[in-house]
């Protein structure tokens, strides 16, 4: 009986092991690219004003998102592609 609990603590240590790096890893890592490439295969063509919003979608603060979604607006961005490109940025 003592040697079953042991085997099932090295198999439960051996699973959160595994499964650690797994559950604290990043989601999948998208960025100020994937916000530019979106756009650029929606038609638009990406210059330096496209490039600051999704840069700032890119960044770790609670009004990135906002920050983007205003920016690619503001340039004539539909909002329906603003939206899904901001997201692609901070995700």
């Amino acid at each position: 009986m003592k040697m079953k609990k042991r085997a099932v603590g090295v198999l439960a240590a051996t699973f959160a092991a595994a499964a650690l790096p797994i559950v604290v890893a990043s989601p999948a890592s998208a960025d100020q690219g994937d916000c530019q490439y979106y756009l650029h295969e929606a038609g638009y063509k990406v210059g330096p004003k496209i490039e600051a919003a999704c840069e700032s979608g890119d960044q770790f603060s609670p009004t990135a998102y906002g920050s983007c979604l205003m920016g690619l607006l503001n340039i004539g961005v539909r909002v329906d592609h603003a939206q899904s490109a901001c997201g692609l940025a901070g995700a």
